[in-house]
């Protein structure tokens, strides 16, 4: 009996000083213009100059978490009507922001983005600047972003449409967050 005692006692011992196992870190996706869940400021959205797309993109942040990224996309939809505002992709892994307002054109110009390249929804004059919300009624929209585990998307390039950029997101991400936002912007 002392044996089993004694046993018992050496297995609790081991059991408190085995370090605990960390759950691993979740991908986390924040803007400091609205909070999840909150209001999107008309600032980033029509309302701002009168008249839809070439917005002012939000600043925005994540957490890799403990994701193995290659790169990163992000994409923003208005959930009411599925609308595929706006995509980036082929992020570096090293990029965790985007600054607010990025400069219009295919390519993101900032020296930190080289390689990322972004899209919106609508003609010419407006599908290379962040589109945001013009919904006219409260829309509910989404950030999205994923992590991937290809350094450039396969098959994407200056003529895709932002549902092709999601469609190969979704296929090669090891990781996503969400960050939700409510407008009621007019023009």
């Amino acid at each position: 009996m002392r044996k089993f005692f004694a046993a018992a006692l050496s297995l609790a011992a081991l059991a408190v000083a085995a370090p605990a196992v960390a759950a691993p870190a979740p991908l986390a996706l924040t803007s400091t213009a609205y909070k999840n869940n909150g209001n999107i400021p008309d600032k980033y959205s029509c309302a701002f100059d009168h008249k839809a797309g070439n917005d002012i993109s939000p600043p925005l942040a994540w957490t890799g978490g403990d994701v193995p990224a290659q790169s990163y996309a992000l994409l923003f939809i208005d959930t009411a009507n599925g609308g595929k505002h706006w995509a980036a992709w082929d992020i570096p892994a090293a990029v965790t922001s985007l600054p607010e307002g990025l400069k219009k054109g295919y390519d993101l110009v900032e020296p930190e983005l080289k390689g990322a390249h972004q899209r919106a929804m609508g003609n010419a004059s407006v599908n290379e600047q962040f589109f945001g919300p013009c919904p006219r009624s409260k829309h509910k929209y989404e950030f999205t972003l994923y992590a991937l585990k290809v350094k450039n998307l396969p098959g994407i390039n200056k003529n895709s449409k932002v549902a092709d950029v999601e469609a190969a997101a979704r296929k090669a991400a090891v990781g996503q967050a969400k960050l939700v936002g409510f407008s009621t912007a007019k023009p």
